[in-house]
């Protein structure tokens, strides 16, 4: 996927592919409202982003690259993480950068992205 689309349209594939592939899974569509916020705050910090493997949103920020995922283990219904990775084969995890587990969580990450 290019590098230089908007957070509308990378919030368009990326809950495309969602809503394609766990359209009964309740913690998908709970974060799924979160999505778009997100994105934005992303937007605000990366140098180049983009969708690895046609599903897994990865960015970089400062020549550090990142990944988001759901993590099961944040809160008591799971949430999104930010995971520094390596940038070779594989991208093995360097470190938890931030972890999103609500609403409101999502909207303090849009207004002063951080990671």
């Amino acid at each position: 996927m290019g590098e230089n689309y908007s957070a509308e349209r990378m919030a368009e594939v990326y809950l495309g592919y969602l809503f394609a592939h766990y359209p009964k899974n309740r913690h998908v569509r709970r974060v799924a409202g979160w999505l778009g916020i997100l994105l934005l705050g992303v937007e605000k910090i990366a140098d180049k982003w983009w969708i690895s493997h046609t599903r897994q949103l990865c960015f970089e920020v400062r020549g550090k690259r990142y990944k988001a995922k759901f993590d099961h283990t944040i809160g008591s219904r799971g949430g999104i993480t930010f995971v520094e990775v390596k940038p070779e084969r594989g991208q093995p995890e360097v470190r938890i950068a931030k972890k999103i587990s609500n609403l409101a969580a999502a909207e303090a990450f849009y207004r002063k992205p951080r990671l």
